[in-house]
């Protein structure tokens, strides 16, 4: 459904369409009822126009417009979330995050999956006129998740914050512990950042065929994965206070972490949040890294990140 499937674009159309038909037999082979779980019922109110009648959020209401004519019988919502929909977004930098939830009767049927795709991948490009440097996609999940939502898929208080594209309306989900899968996702983020540490390379996102390398060594073709890189520092508060228990909203969550952890380790969470307030003041108009954001960020990015992970990783002991 994301941009990455275009691999597949030289491939025949049974094959795209035999992918899906194994999706849905994979999801409906799933018993829910064997999970432990808590019911939740959440309303997701509908997008006021209003406030994003301003020329850097128009794409998003291009889209609930394509979403509103073209797809009402086949997905259940289109749930914008974070900063976009809170609108403590800075232009240029802020990403759009967005859950859609596929209706079952729609991921039973190969063919409207296939017409669904098509129009995602056209919406792919709306969402880059917000974000020239969006590194994720849109998440997809289906009703099927619903009966067994993890908080590791996006924590229920900050859904509760997101805005339907669509009609808005309650949805009911049944949460479960994620727990395990929230560990391996932070321990994941901990190989990764000490691989990067170690070999000079972030093996990931790469951008025209080449990775993030030390000390800004390839800035001018960086851009599209240093932000990933600073995105995930920014995120890695949220994820050390769930595996904590607590589930707040990004901000909260930094603030929440710098209580706990002290030092100077957490210096590059404050570069990657002032980098991003300060976005609208630098030259960006191709993926190299602005001067402006090397000096702030500092050569020693790799050894940064990689000592802010390893502290939480002690301290958590996961």
């Amino acid at each position: 459904m994301q941009p990455r499937s275009l691999c597949l674009k030289n491939e025949k159309g049974f094959v795209i369409q035999s992918i899906f038909d194994s999706v849905y037999a994979s999801y409906f082979a799933l018993n829910e009822s064997a999970v432990e779980t808590k019911r939740k019922d959440i309303n997701i109110e509908k997008i006021d126009y209003k406030r994003y009648n301003i020329d850097f959020l128009k794409p998003v209401v291009e889209i609930s417009e394509i979403i509103r004519n073209d797809m009402p019988d086949d997905i259940l919502d289109f749930i914008l979330h974070g900063s976009l929909a809170t609108h403590d977004f800075v232009p240029g930098w802020s990403d759009f995050d967005s859950m859609v939830i596929i209706k079952d009767s729609t991921l039973g049927d190969s063919f409207k999956m296939m017409r669904l795709r098509s129009m995602f991948l056209d919406i792919d490009k709306v969402i880059k006129k917000i974000d020239p440097h969006q590194h994720h996609g849109i998440h997809f999940i289906t009703e099927k998740d619903l009966l067994m939502y993890p908080s590791l898929f996006l924590p229920i208080d900050i859904l509760k914050e997101g805005i339907s594209l669509m009609s808005g309306q309650k949805i009911t989900l049944f949460n479960r512990d994620s727990r395990e899968e929230e560990i391996s996702r932070f321990n994941s983020i901990y190989n990764t950042f000490k691989k990067a540490y170690s070999g000079g390379v972030l093996r990931h996102h790469e951008y025209n065929g080449e990775y993030l390398k030390r000390s800004f060594m390839n800035y001018k073709n960086g851009m599209y994965q240093l932000k990933y890189f600073l995105s995930v520092i920014v995120i890695l508060p949220s994820y050390f206070m769930n595996l904590l228990g607590e589930y707040p909203a990004k901000g909260s969550s930094i603030e929440k972490c710098r209580s706990i952890m002290k030092g100077s380790s957490f210096e590059i969470i404050d570069k990657a949040t002032l980098i991003r307030s300060s976005w609208s003041h630098f030259p960006v108009t191709s993926n190299e890294i602005p001067k402006e954001v090397m000096d702030i960020l500092g050569k020693n990015y790799f050894f940064d990140g990689y000592n802010l992970i390893k502290e939480m990783k002690r301290y958590l002991e996961v």
